[in-house]
């Protein structure tokens, strides 16, 4: 065999391999579906189901030291969430528990479209259950809303995305992204208080690695038990409107324009 063909051929086989290996990771990464209302009160549901068992899980009882222990008058308890609507809603960071593939507690992250090199399309997305804030209802409106978003815990379906994402929105400088709704709007809250969901459209200052665009967000908004709501979102940007340039790879290019999505758990009082 020629001395030359004896290097090409070991190439060639490692393009392909490699090749293959980067067509096969492509096609087996799964995005996580777009927030929904109906999939979070599934998994809201999930959750609850799983507080309420481990509060109430058997503790086992030393018999010795209950003969010994003095009996103590414990009070009932008798608090109970606030009734309807009106008040300060703050987000519950502490309820279910955030995987990027699940829509348990609260996040928020980004949907963007990508093209292949093969001329597939996919979606690339970046999560982060980083995410705290509240809002308020009055007299029927949605006066006022500030969420914040931890920047820089997002995490995406590829790994290797996740230090891109970290250094295009400037995270290092820019730890927090926030949404602060800019005017009140209508809020039917006689249909929350009785358990149905809501859609407004809500205005609001969008600031991303600390540039500040107008935005439209659109909200579902539910509640449903007596002080606990769930509220999902989103809506559609530029990147460049933010200074974040989307990278090119062999992989494929990004789009210039994507989606921001949350999902709060909130509390109410």
């Amino acid at each position: 065999m020629p001395r030359a063909l004896r290097y090409v051929i070991p190439a060639v086989i490692l393009v392909l391999v490699g090749g293959f290996t980067l067509w096969k990771l492509v096609l087996e990464v799964e995005s996580p579906d777009e927030v929904t209302t109906d999939a979070a009160l599934e998994q809201l549901a999930v959750d609850a189901a799983a507080d309420e068992e481990a509060e109430s899980g058997d503790t086992p009882v030393d018999d010795d030291a209950t003969e010994e222990a003095a009996p103590v008058d414990t009070p009932p308890d008798t608090t109970s969430p606030p009734d309807g609507v009106v008040g300060t809603w703050t987000v519950d960071d502490d309820f279910g528990e955030f995987g990027f593939d699940s829509a348990s507690g609260s996040f928020a992250g980004f949907r963007v479209p990508k093209s292949l090199f093969t001329g597939q399309g996919v979606t690339a997305v970046g999560r982060t259950g980083g995410v705290s804030g509240s809002l308020d209802i009055a007299e029927g409106m949605l006066t006022t809303a500030e969420i914040t978003v931890d920047m820089a815990t997002i995490v995406s379906d590829e790994s290797g995305r996740e230090r891109a994402i970290f250094e295009a929105v400037r995270a290092n400088t820019f730890p927090n992204g926030t949404f602060v709704v800019s005017e009140a709007v209508a809020l039917d809250t006689a249909a929350l208080e009785l358990g149905e969901t809501v859609t407004v459209d809500v205005p609001g200052e969008l600031t991303i690695g600390g540039i500040t665009n107008t935005v439209v967000v659109a909200i579902e908004a539910t509640v449903p038990e007596t002080g606990l709501g769930l509220v999902i979102g989103s809506a559609g940007l530029v990147w460049a409107d933010f200074d974040v340039e989307t990278p090119t790879s062999i992989a494929g290019t990004v789009s210039d324009s994507g989606t921001i999505e949350f999902q709060l758990v909130v509390r109410l009082g």
